[in-house]
């Protein structure tokens, strides 16, 4: 019965026409071997994920590709910012809670926020199927998200599903999922999170409703500010780091770059309750993400010449 039912779905014409024509009996043949035996539920499982292969090849987002290069170096620093995010909302949530500001946007915050935290989980112990299926599920929560009071801003939840669909479109056999490239993501969301738990922990309960409506001194004004560009200093320097690894392919450090951006949307400050996102806010985190950018690939550039310089020096002097 499975086979009868993948028999029936369409797999080799999503492949490219000169991928279908160079290895369409293969795909067919691996299909076939991976149903043999396997109920309905194994069986649609195994065509998704040959249809999902598919797709990538023609989307140009495959692991051969530099898209889907670029994007497999983004996906696991992607993923260490939405924890942060979510292990900050967690807090945030919690306190709420216990506040008595309300159980709803504290239960809701809780659905978007904790699959995050557990797809994290997951990619720290090697398991990137299984934190894949928790960003979607986090993804899902915040497009489908109940109407009423809401812990965030409709623009932190449109950042939550950007960072997402980051994650969900790279190709997962070129995500690097060695134990330090796990260790490196792990670490970038503990330094990203755990400063914004913080903030958000220590000024909850001095925030009044119309906050958006208070102006505080500089000397309180300026370092919230300053705080919606931690998320993307740490990412920044994630950035320097591969880029200035001779042994990272160059499209997939470059790619982390792609973890810098979305925080370009951050808000300030760290609670983002219901803080609407305006132009004059888009245009300070812009310029900063983009001086970020621009420092961090000058100097990862720079530290490739310096070690590639390095490697090759020891090896001409042994000619000479």
């Amino acid at each position: 019965m499975s086979g009868s039912l993948v028999r029936r779905l369409p797999l080799r014409g999503l492949y490219p026409v000169a991928y279908r024509a160079a290895h369409g009996e293969e795909i067919a043949a691996v299909l076939a071997e991976s149903v043999q035996d396997a109920d309905r539920r194994t069986a649609v499982r195994e065509w998704a994920v040959l249809a999902a292969h598919a797709l990538r090849l023609r989307t140009r987002l495959s692991s051969r590709d530099p898209a889907g290069r670029a994007l497999a170096g983004a996906a696991p620093f992607v993923l260490a910012g939405g924890a942060a995010l979510g292990a900050v909302h967690l807090v945030a949530g919690f306190l709420l809670w216990r506040s008595g500001t309300g159980v709803v946007p504290a239960l809701g915050t809780v659905a978007q926020s904790a699959p995050w935290v557990a797809a994290l989980l997951g990619a720290a112990l090697g398991r990137w199927a299984v934190a894949r299926a928790f960003v979607l599920v986090a993804v899902v929560a915040v497009v489908v998200q109940p109407a009423g009071p809401s812990l965030s801003a409709d623009s932190l939840l449109q950042l939550w599903a950007a960072m997402g669909g980051l994650v969900l479109l790279a190709p997962p056999d070129g995500v690097d999922l060695s134990r330090r490239g796990r260790s490196r993501a792990v670490a970038c969301s503990i330094a990203a999170g755990l400063p914004m738990c913080g903030i958000a922990a220590i000024w909850l309960g001095l925030w009044p409703e119309d906050f958006a409506n208070v102006l505080f001194p500089p000397s309180v004004q300026v370092p919230l500010d300053a705080s919606t560009a931690w998320p993307a200093v740490v990412m920044a320097f994630a950035l320097l780091l591969h880029l200035g690894d001779p042994r990272v392919d160059r499209v997939q450090a470059g790619g982390v770059a792609l973890a810098v951006l979305p925080w370009v949307a951050m808000l300030p400050p760290p609670l983002y309750y219901n803080t609407p996102l305006d132009g004059h806010d888009l245009l300070r985190d812009g310029a900063v993400v983009l001086a970020l950018l621009a420092a961090a690939t000058a100097a990862g550039v720079l530290r490739r010449r310096a070690r590639l310089a390095g490697a090759v020096r020891p090896g001409a002097s042994d000619l000479a």
